[in-house]
């Protein structure tokens, strides 16, 4: 039915925004070495950009996020140049409300929100959806749910067994409308960093879209 997975990726967005109402979608979002098709969200919680840099969420979750002190001196960053990013980066949580500084000591004051409640990351693939499902579930790492988009024509090929077993949805894609076959399982979210990193990605390439 679908020429190129790109003209597949325009009817998907056409529907999710359509049949939906999703406003929040972003094409191609990198993670790392990988990039995802799709990325959305129904809603948006936090529509600032906190951690521009990857090593900032790192750092935060690893040291301050599930502690209510901190003593920074034994916060061990061995380059001394980002040290001195991370101070700034806590500087600007403070001037926010998140946390406070005193001396040596940092002081949460809250956790910093996730952007939405639910983010949704899609693989798009005209027929191949074992290629599909490889790249997916990669997403898993910072997606709170993972689909593979499959053209119609296709989607009774698929093991959905297979994916099922493995928590990702299967989305099929016609000229028609867009169709839920397989409903995807949450993903348990145990690397915030990656996840806040990768959703704050997501808000800068929204800012640029608008």
């Amino acid at each position: 039915m679908f020429r190129s997975e790109s003209e597949l990726v325009e009817k998907l967005v056409s529907d999710l925004q359509n049949k939906y109402g999703i406003q929040y979608i972003v094409r191609e979002l990198r993670s790392g070495n990988n990039i995802a098709d799709v990325a959305y969200a129904a809603d948006l919680i936090r529509e600032n950009v906190i951690f521009d840099e990857y090593l900032n969420a790192y750092y935060y979750f690893s040291n301050v996020y599930n502690h209510k002190r901190v003593n920074l001196d034994k916060i061990e960053i061995s380059n001394q140049k980002f040290t001195r990013k991370f101070s700034r980066f806590l500087s600007d949580l403070e001037e926010q409300g998140y946390i406070k500084i005193s001396g040596n000591y940092v002081t949460t004051i809250k956790k910093i929100d996730t952007i939405t409640k639910k983010f949704i990351a899609v693989e798009a693939k005209l027929s191949d959806w074992k290629a599909g499902l490889e790249q997916a579930y990669r997403y898993k790492q910072f997606a709170d749910e993972v689909y593979v988009a499959i053209d119609s024509d296709y989607v009774c090929k698929v093991d959905k067994q297979i994916m099922k077993s493995q928590g990702i949805g299967l989305m099929s894609v016609s000229d028609k409308t867009l169709k839920i076959s397989l409903p995807a399982q949450k993903s348990k979210q145990v690397q915030l960093d990656v996840q806040y990193y990768i959703m704050d990605r997501f808000l800068m390439q929204l800012a640029k879209q608008s």
